[in-house]
């Protein structure tokens, strides 16, 4: 069952191909998420929670096809994020979180960041912007950031969005999930949490959201250019991931499992960054995104020496 999933998963990913990106990595480091306080004024209020930090615009007069692919993003936007950023006050008032909205209900001097997709709105005479090809291209303009995603023609512009929607902020998505919930797993580690570790891994929205991002690595031919020793280490993370790390766990072995999940890490920091083989990040994640690693070291009780030590022990966001 497993095989046939992944085959019909690729298959449906397999016309996929990367939009020009304007400029380099802009559509990884978009401003996607931002953290704040939601559901003030309850018992059920929360600081730190991922939100949405854009809206996404689409001309009135769009193809019906790319009105109804906008979905897709906020789609996986809503599989990323932990709420649409909402308190008691916007339900008493009615005002009820909206993720896409026509180009003339935007106002120009609203700071909010944007994706704008198509080619038939306001934004795109405005900063004359023009396609010549399915593109993704990102702008400032102030404190606002705009993404466009468009092309010549509809099926250009659906190419841009599926690209944006079911790559790169599925993979987003993903990532995120894992690198969090990998730091969260050191953290139930040290307190001996050995049961809710193991749910951990084993969450399609923990640890496990990783084997998202490599089904969409394979189904983009991005595995096919590995070497050997980058298959090797990939293959060595797996095994202590999915197999050995829970097995410690179960067994209640903590210091086995701290051992592990270290070197688990190393593996991260190989591909990440670039220890014995080429470095597959090629850009320097957004520190505001990235950096909500530390604040759940922190939350149980963990230094960054915690968990960086020897060749992991590189941290920071500049080069």
């Amino acid at each position: 069952m497993f095989f046939l999933a992944v085959f019909l998963f690729l298959g449906a990913i397999s016309g996929f191909s990367q939009p020009f990106i304007d400029p380099p990595f802009a559509d990884r480091l978009f401003p996607y998420v931002r953290y704040e306080e939601v559901w003030r004024g309850t018992p059920a209020a929360s600081s730190d929670v991922a939100v949405p930090n854009f809206i996404i615009v689409v001309g009135k007069e769009e193809d019906p096809s790319i009105i109804r692919a906008v979905s897709m993003i906020a789609f996986y936007i809503g599989n990323w994020v932990e709420d649409a950023s909402v308190d008691v006050s916007i339900y008493k008032d009615r005002k009820f979180p909206k993720m896409v909205y026509t180009d003339d209900e935007v106002k120009d001097e609203e700071n909010t960041n944007l994706i704008v997709v198509g080619n038939k709105n306001n934004f795109v005479k405005k900063y004359d912007v023009t396609f010549k090809k399915p593109t993704i291209k990102v702008i400032k303009d102030g404190l606002r950031y705009i993404m466009f995603v468009g092309g010549r023609d509809t099926e250009e512009t659906l190419k841009a969005v599926n690209y944006l929607a079911n790559i790169r902020l599925a993979f987003k998505g993903g990532a995120y999930s894992t690198f969090f919930s990998f730091v969260k797993l050191r953290g139930m580690i040290e307190r001996g949490e050995f049961a809710s570790a193991v749910d951990l891994i084993k969450n399609p929205r923990g640890i496990s959201a990783c084997g998202r991002n490599m089904s969409i690595a394979l189904g983009l031919g991005v595995t096919r250019k590995w070497s050997e020793k980058m298959k090797k280490i990939v293959k060595k993370r797996n095994i202590i991931m999915y197999r050995k790390l829970p097995e410690a766990l179960e067994e209640g072995n903590k210091e086995k499992a701290i051992s592990l999940w270290e070197e688990a890490m190393k593996t991260c920091y190989r591909c990440h960054q670039g220890i014995g083989i080429p470095r597959v990040r090629k850009f320097v994640p957004l520190e505001d995104i990235h950096s909500r690693h530390q604040r759940i070291a922190k939350s149980f009780g963990l230094s960054c020496t915690a968990c960086h030590k020897e060749f992991t022990k590189i941290r920071g966001y500049s080069e």
